[in-house]
């Protein structure tokens, strides 16, 4: 196996050793860059090595992990939530083009929402995504993608709803307050 760096083979000490010692124990070569030939876990100085890059590994990992959720109070602290609302949601802005003040149920689509829910856990054997995305498209409901486009004054696509498209509707948490 050939990798870029220790911390391209896993993104902690555990996954980066298991990798190495399987590689070790399975008599296959383990080679990165910045390394002269192949890492021998046999010797003491090469396993020592290889342990400290794998350390790093997981140092980097927890320093970009406290970045990112500092990012996020900060954007949200500031009424500039990471993403777009989930579907059934809409920001709400006291001032037009100003912080998003509150996050809030949006009339119809939040509906749409719990009507298929309903639906899927009234009769889960016979009431599926798949046939809820056909029912929703029959129907003419505007999918996630088109309804967030028309909600910001843009024209719908006409995509369609998929069964994805359900799941993932159903499965994301709502945004939490902002």
């Amino acid at each position: 196996m050939v990798a870029a760096a220790v911390d391209r083979l896993g993104r902690n000490v555990v996954d980066c050793l298991n990798t190495g010692y399987k590689m070790r124990d399975e008599k296959k070569m383990l080679a990165t860059y910045g390394h002269d030939g192949a890492w021998n876990l046999d010797d003491h100085a090469d396993e020592n090595r290889f342990t400290m890059e794998a350390w790093g590994a997981q140092m980097e990992l927890r320093a970009i992990q406290r970045r990112n959720r500092d990012a996020t109070v900060k954007t949200r602290a500031a009424g500039r939530p990471k993403g777009k609302p989930s579907y059934g949601f809409q920001y709400v802005r006291k001032m037009m083009g100003g912080r998003i003040d509150q996050v809030e149920l949006h009339p119809h689509a939040s509906e749409v929402r719990r009507n298929v829910a309903r639906r899927i856990l009234a009769d889960p054997d016979n009431v599926t995504c798949s046939s809820e995305a056909a029912r929703l498209n029959r129907a003419g409901e505007p999918s996630p993608a088109d309804h967030l486009a028309v909600m910001y004054g843009k024209p719908a696509g006409g995509r369609p709803w998929s069964p994805q498209s359900l799941r993932t509707s159903f499965c994301r948490k709502p945004p939490s307050g902002i």
